[in-house]
């Protein structure tokens, strides 16, 4: 007993260190789990409206950095999580709610100049800060007649090197927590 009372502190350390040693490994540098991106938002009648720090929210209000995406056809062949830092601009084509699970057809831009069309699930809403009111804004793909979505990227990012956050806004030049200057990322 006596034994294991001295092995079991032991044990927990290298546990501990092997853990911490992976999460390195898996985010060097410091890097934060939520990049900021700025958007364009473009309306049927021609109205644009900018969010920062924005992402997609599911119907369920989950943040995410990725869309889904449909090639082939409205159905589906091909199904998968588009994410947002590959995406230039995406422009919905068709009519709204045209189908029962809320896919709408859509052209998409990746950062690599390819363009695709396809449908692109429209249930969610798009959530960030508007500067011109100052507020948390929400703007349903749905129900708003969201024409065309502009990402204000072009694939790479910047870094603040004193917290770590990323940043896919590149017309920032410093960090807005710290106001550290940022250092580009994959050019």
């Amino acid at each position: 007993m006596i034994c294991m009372k001295r092995v079991l502190p032991v044990l927990l350390f290298c546990l501990t260190l092997s853990a911490a040693a992976q999460q390195r490994i898996s985010f060097p540098g410091n890097l934060t789990y939520d990049p900021f991106y700025s958007v364009l938002v473009e309306d049927s009648d021609g109205n644009v409206y900018t969010l920062n720090d924005a992402s997609y929210l599911s119907p369920e209000g989950e943040r995410k950095y990725f869309v889904w995406f449909r090639r082939g056809t409205d159905r589906g062949l091909a199904e998968y999580p588009l994410d947002l830092n590959r995406i230039v601009s995406f422009e919905l084509t068709g009519n709204y709610e045209v189908f029962p699970d809320g896919y709408t057809p859509c052209r998409v831009e990746l950062s690599s100049g390819d363009i695709f069309d396809g449908f692109l699930d429209t249930t969610g809403y798009l959530g960030g800060m508007d500067p011109e009111f100052g507020v948390y804004a929400r703007i349903y793909l749905q129900y708003n007649g969201v024409k065309k979505v502009t990402f204000l990227h072009d694939g790479t990012y910047l870094r603040c090197p004193f917290c770590g956050s990323i940043f896919y806004d590149y017309g920032l030049t410093e960090c807005p927590f710290d106001k550290t200057p940022l250092v580009p990322q994959n050019p």
